[in-house]
């Protein structure tokens, strides 16, 4: 069975104190990392101390994004050797809006999932509904484009540690109601995507998140889908209340099964 995992992203939120409080607060009152996971993509300048407050409670701290290259003439980019000297076991690659903001493309999403991978930090890999039409044996296949682009050249083993944030454009930072119906249907066709191109085994064991507008009174609702594997929190899980509210709806559907 795959592991529910629940994500806050923070984005630009919170000072180092605020985050380190936050983690202090929350890191008693988890659930047992053996059933569920639960991490926190912070700012980049918090993510050290956060790691030493989390210290063995399970708490995964994630990075939002990181530069291709290890080392080098980079200003302002954040190392991913720095991340996995840090501590930091996830990282968030390709979210919406470093797409839509600062023009990140597949391919520079590419570089970065591949150099993720090669220093034992665990992309998060976020996509969102761009599909196309490929035809194989005759008959028609929805393909997602831009996720499997990004996957390009990852291999057999690789992609087993991977996870993915299914991210529909037109509920990301909108506060529209999530749909858990439409969240399914697009977890399933990306699950169905990878089991096309690896192979179904594979597809069944990788972690599939739904993001946008998700919410204590529809996460339970969400993740009670057969192929939705957890959520990525925005603007909700500022809030450690919320926060703690929607992590024990979610659950609520492990003791359903």
């Amino acid at each position: 069975m795959r592991k529910p995992f629940i994500v806050a992203n923070w984005k630009m939120h919170k000072n180092v104190k605020e985050s380190v409080d936050f983690v202090n607060q929350i890191k008693s009152k988890l659930p047992d990392p053996n059933k569920m996971e639960v991490g926190i993509a912070a700012q980049a300048f918090a993510l050290p101390s956060m790691v030493k407050a989390a210290g063995n409670s399970g708490l995964r701290i994630i990075a939002q994004n990181a530069a291709a290259e290890y080392s080098g003439p980079y200003t302002g980019e954040v190392s991913l050797r720095g991340l996995a000297d840090a501590g930091v076991s996830y990282v968030m690659l390709g979210h919406i809006e470093r797409r839509r903001l600062f023009g990140e493309t597949n391919t520079s999403v590419h570089q970065k999932v591949q150099a993720a991978l090669q220093r034992g930090v665990t992309p998060i890999i976020c996509t969102d509904e761009t599909m196309v039409q490929q035809v194989v044996n005759d008959e028609i296949h929805y393909v997602f484009h831009q996720l499997m682009t990004v996957l390009h050249g990852v291999s057999l083993d690789q992609i087993k540690q991977v996870v993915i944030s299914y991210e529909p454009s037109w509920a990301v930072g909108a506060g529209q109601h999530a749909n858990p119906t439409l969240a399914e249907e697009g977890c399933r066709l990306i699950r169905q995507t990878i089991a096309e191109y690896y192979s179904y085994e594979i597809a069944d064991k990788i972690r599939i998140l739904y993001g946008g507008s998700v919410n204590p009174n529809n996460i339970k609702d969400i993740i009670d889908k057969p192929d939705i594997d957890g959520a990525l929190i925005g603007r909700a899980s500022l809030d450690l209340d919320n926060f703690l509210k929607m992590i024990s709806n979610a659950q609520l559907t492990l003791k359903e099964e």
